[in-house]
């Protein structure tokens, strides 16, 4: 499928009378229980950046407290379309409760009120404050079977852009787990790309992903793209679940030919700006820069990445040459997710490295 042709390229992304949510009350007892048994899935920490654990003791105690004082939780959000369900909102008080009464993984502390009860872990309840937790009841939206994919990706999207909001990239890594959300983690991690970028590109947020998704988008859909970047990005990873694998293998292995091309032409100065001079400017890497790059090299040759590096002495001249082009400059400083920026760059750097190789 061509990124102009996916059906929902239009103002709104879908038909509202596709969204399909019923609202269902559950008791914490029951839904512990699905935890357990593998019907709902706590998110792996590698596809979710909020680390599964990072809630305080005093949090987690708070939780339960609300509990015991039979103090209603906010809404819980599930994708229930296909087993196990996703967590869609709720990860944390989930991984509370789950962590507390199947494993005894922490006892509470600093109550407001119960102070009675601190020091006890779940076990250790008496049963009257056990039978309370578990028979709790919490009121859920449920996505339910046969709601488009687009549907689902816009609910979750939106649901997870409150006040601690996830990044794009940590709610895409988060919906399209498995295969997607793997080969960003494999690509994200090769030596090749931690070196071009001397993992410059931050876990945090998960840019590094963001970055590695960027390449395969435009090695992929260049000419198809159109604004906004997002959702060129958001169609991208959805389309590694369609991309046969052996390609998949094979854009994995031109992506890391094209970091080492990119770490022998530039060493530390690999998806910088340059001044004329050819010295740094700014402590952070350019992500239009680090995209033109890696898609430009990656459609190479292994032989002609060999002519492009031992070119260095010529093509990094013409570099910063091109470096002082307004319109060159502009493509990759501001409005960088225009069409007509992309065009520009992309097309300047393919000039460069054609030039380059025809003198070599």
């Amino acid at each position: 499928m061509n990124y102009n042709d996916r059906p929902y390229y239009n103002e709104l992304p879908y038909d509202p009378s596709d969204v399909d949510i019923r609202q269902q009350t559950f008791t914490v007892g029951y839904i512990v229980d699905m935890i357990y048994h593998g019907e709902i899935e706590l998110w792996r920490e590698k596809d979710y950046q909020r680390k599964i654990g990072s809630w305080s003791k005093n949090q987690k105690s708070r939780l339960i407290e609300s509990l015991i004082m039979r103090i209603p939780l906010p809404i819980f959000y599930f994708d229930g379309s296909e087993r196990p369900w996703k967590v869609v909102d709720g990860l944390h008080r989930l991984t509370t409760l789950h962590g507390f009464i199947v494993h005894n993984d922490f006892t509470l502390h600093d109550l407001e009120y119960l102070k009675d009860l601190e020091g006890y872990n779940f076990s250790e309840l008496p049963f009257q404050y056990q039978r309370v937790i578990q028979q709790s009841q919490i009121q859920a939206y449920v996505i339910n079977p046969g709601t488009p994919d687009k549907v689902k990706l816009n609910i979750f999207q939106r649901i997870n852009t409150g006040g601690s909001s996830l990044s794009r990239q940590e709610i895409r890594n988060a919906y399209y787990r498995g295969v997607p959300a793997d080969y960003l983690d494999t690509l994200s991690t090769l030596n090749e790309f931690l070196r071009a970028t001397q993992n410059k590109f931050s876990e945090k947020k998960m840019k590094n992903k963001e970055a590695v998704l960027r390449f395969f988008a435009f090695y992929k859909f260049l000419d198809d793209y159109a604004p906004p970047m997002e959702k060129f990005l958001d169609f991208a990873m959805e389309e590694i679940y369609r991309t046969d694998p052996a390609e998949l293998q094979d854009i994995k292995y031109r992506f890391a030919n094209s970091m080492w091309a990119c770490n022998r032409l530039f060493n530390e100065n690999a998806f910088y700006y340059l001044n004329r001079n050819g010295h740094r400017e700014g402590n952070n890497i350019n992500i239009a820069l680090f995209e033109t790059w890696a898609v430009n090299l990656a459609r190479l040759s292994e032989n002609e990445l060999d002519k492009i590096v031992n070119s260095k002495n010529l093509i990094i001249p013409d570099f910063l040459m091109l470096l002082q082009d307004l319109e060159f400059n502009r493509s990759f400083t501001s409005s960088t997710s225009g069409r007509r920026a992309v065009q520009i760059r992309f097309q300047h750097i393919s000039y460069l490295i054609q030039h380059t190789l025809n003198a070599y």
